[in-house]
């Protein structure tokens, strides 16, 4: 549902979040016109005893009261209307500041990648059935540079003991980010050197690196495209949320006859790079990985990718590594193509539930969850 009305009757249906500020805003106010209240007061009395002195002084405090004045109320307006302006995507952005909600050091693994990890692994059956706490740091399209300076961020709150890490990404062969991409994952972020190197390898142009820090000049004419969403906190999930996406569509998928591609592709240079990268990140922090491939209908290009990343993984990369391939036990999971599938790249919620079946057996006696 949209708000047809003027931009002002739409802050009048303001929830929690923005009452608080407003709130916050009136409290400063009463405190600087008190202040300001009490000054003429006693520069009136003074005047009446025919004091003179320090009234230099007066001027010059009254004068800082109304700057401060000035700028608590154009900041409070300012997080005000950035609150309600912001973008509040749930592939990527919702992810990533939900992450920032979640206790320190009570996630077991946290799950890195693309919409193939946000859309299939769902944390609350690995939290009922196996008991471990997972929680999908993902992002739509998300490349492997974003992906390690995730990990990076994340890292600072949380010490999971398995990493796992989708590598359906590394069949891209492109260096940047289309700009929806770049607010998808990125945005979420809270400001650091982490989110801004992270913007800072996604945009070629580096003039826009700025604007992508600070994110109100991207969405800050965005009036008219205003839901009900936006003015009752945006996506309002608790600590609860673990990042899960679930898909509910059924499309009949063919399945893919791939096994007997045994050519490869180079993966990308950066790509590469930085997937090396998030492998020594945590070969430091002495975390494991595990490498997924979640079920698609994977294409022979993208096969031969990934018998690149298998020869990689032959020849031995950082750390304690090991690989699942889910395309490869379509029969053990019991998918159905016909009924287990949202699209041609992801499971719906009744695939996913099969899927995460078989990976929570596999963390259990792979991991000792």
């Amino acid at each position: 549902m949209k708000y047809r009305g003027g931009f002002f009757e739409k802050l009048c249906h303001m929830e929690r979040q923005h009452r608080i500020i407003w709130a916050a805003f009136s409290i400063i106010k009463l405190i600087i016109y008190t202040n300001l209240y009490i000054l003429d007061k006693v520069e009136n009395k003074r005047q009446a005893f025919g004091c003179t002195e320090g009234r230099g002084r007066f001027f010059m405090w009254k004068s800082i009261l109304k700057a401060i004045g000035f700028f608590a109320v154009f900041l409070l307006l300012f997080l005000c209307i950035n609150s309600i302006l912001e973008l509040k995507h749930e592939d990527g952005i919702a992810q990533m500041e939900m992450f920032y909600k979640q206790k320190e050091n009570t996630i077991d693994v946290i799950c890195l990648g693309s919409s193939h990890v946000f859309a299939n692994i769902d944390p609350a059956i690995l939290e009922e059935d196996y008991g471990i706490a997972a929680y999908d740091l993902a992002g739509s399209m998300q490349p492997m540079w974003n992906t390690y300076y995730c990990l990076k961020e994340a890292l600072k709150y949380q010490k999971p003991s398995l990493i796992i890490l989708d590598v359906f990404r590394l069949t891209e062969g492109f260096t940047y980010s289309k700009e929806s991409k770049v607010v998808k994952n990125t945005y979420g972020m809270r400001i650091s050197m982490n989110k801004i190197k992270s913007i800072q390898e996604s945009v070629e142009k580096k003039e826009d690196v700025l604007r992508h820090v600070f994110g109100i000049a991207t969405y800050h004419d965005r009036y008219y495209e205003l839901e009900e969403k936006d003015f009752q906190g945006g996506i309002r999930k608790d600590e609860s949320y673990k990042g899960y996406y679930p898909l509910t569509e059924i499309q009949p998928q063919k399945q893919p006859r791939v096994s007997h591609i045994e050519e490869t592709l180079p993966i990308e240079e950066k790509t590469k790079q930085y997937f090396y990268r998030i492998l020594e990140l945590a070969q430091k922090q002495d975390i494991p990985v595990l490498l997924i491939n979640a079920p698609y209908c994977m294409t022979e290009d993208d096969k031969k990718v990934f018998n690149e990343l298998e020869s990689l993984l032959q020849e031995g990369v950082p750390g304690k590594v090991a690989y699942l391939d889910f395309n490869r036990h379509y029969s053990e999971m019991g998918l159905d193509f016909s009924v287990d599938f949202a699209d041609s790249e992801h499971l719906n919620q009744e695939g996913a539930k099969k899927m995460n079946k078989y990976l929570g057996e596999y963390l259990v006696n792979h991991y000792g969850f």
